[in-house]
């Protein structure tokens, strides 16, 4: 008779016992079980789903926020951003585009959505300032920027003698803006309020885009934007150039309704620093905006 002979150790997976491996056995007849009557949910409940976080924006505002033009996606620093906050927090974020700003700022005011992420100015002065710091809170400065002065190419109606284009050189001129941007106020307050240029000579709408392609229409002899966009735009359009800048020291960030009813500030804010920490923040905005 040939007495068997127990293999060697290194032949032993993992060193199981026969007890183990019995044991194993059971434990897995027990859950095939009770997953063929259904009982599995029951005895093994599903994790529990992530919070639903919806975010507001306003497109197109590229770099920082914008359709994708082949897949329709939205695309752009501050979507990174926000998603890459909400996986820092373990959130579910879902996306709301608005057409017209003012329609977003309406609804971060009202809940809406839970967080507004586009472009928007925590500092802005004046009226227009009051009335954002009675609607919403802001998380931390995630971007600092100013206005920019955008002309057709070729055009000479509105000229700037230096880099920085003063509010005397602007007036009198035809403009276009977006509704209650920050644009908005600088042209109300800087020339219209101050009897400069009549409020005749404005135009706002609440598509950026239209207030572009009323410059190209030539219904307009400048548009003010934010600097970034203003650059962006120019870059893609031959038929757009930036003529100046208007030094106004805007900071970015993300906005939530009054007194932050969701307590969400907290958690951006640390996202945001954390960011910072570990080099994901430069990352991100090296992409949109160039190292």
């Amino acid at each position: 008779m040939v007495q068997s002979v127990a293999p060697p150790p290194e032949a032993v997976r993992g060193g199981v016992s026969k007890t183990l491996f019995a044991v194993t056995v059971v434990i897995v007849a027990i859950v095939a079980f009770l997953g063929g009557l259904g009982l599995g949910p029951i005895v093994f409940p599903a994790p529990p789903a992530k919070p639903l976080i919806v975010v507001g924006t306003n497109t197109p505002f590229p770099p920082f926020e914008r359709k994708n033009p082949t897949t329709g996606v939205l695309e752009g620093l501050d979507i990174d951003l926000i998603n890459e906050i909400g996986k820092r927090n373990g959130w579910d974020v879902v996306w709301r585009d608005y057409t017209d700003w003012d329609a977003l700022l309406a609804a971060i005011k009202f809940r809406g959505v839970d967080i507004g992420a586009s472009s928007i100015t925590s500092n802005l002065p004046g009226s227009g300032g009051q009335q954002r710091n009675d609607s919403f809170d802001f998380s931390s400065t995630y971007y600092e920027s100013d206005q920019a002065v955008l002309i057709k190419t070729g055009t000479t109606a509105v000229n700037c003698a230096a880099a920085e284009c003063t509010a005397d050189e602007l007036a009198n001129h035809t403009v276009a803006v977006q509704t209650l941007t920050s644009s908005y106020w600088w042209v109300k307050g800087n020339l219209v309020d101050s009897a400069k240029t009549p409020a005749s000579m404005v135009k706002d709408f609440g598509d950026v885009g239209l207030v572009i392609q009323e410059l190209l229409n030539g219904g307009v002899e400048w548009v003010l934007v934010d600097k970034p966009i203003a650059q962006n735009f120019a870059r893609t359009n031959s038929q757009l150039q930036v003529e100046g800048t208007i030094e106004t020291n805007e900071l970015y960030a993300f906005a939530v309704a009054n007194n932050d009813p969701m307590q969400l500030l907290p958690k951006i804010n640390g996202a945001i620093a954390s960011m910072k920490a570990d080099g994901t923040f430069t990352t991100i905005s090296n992409k949109w905006l160039g190292g």
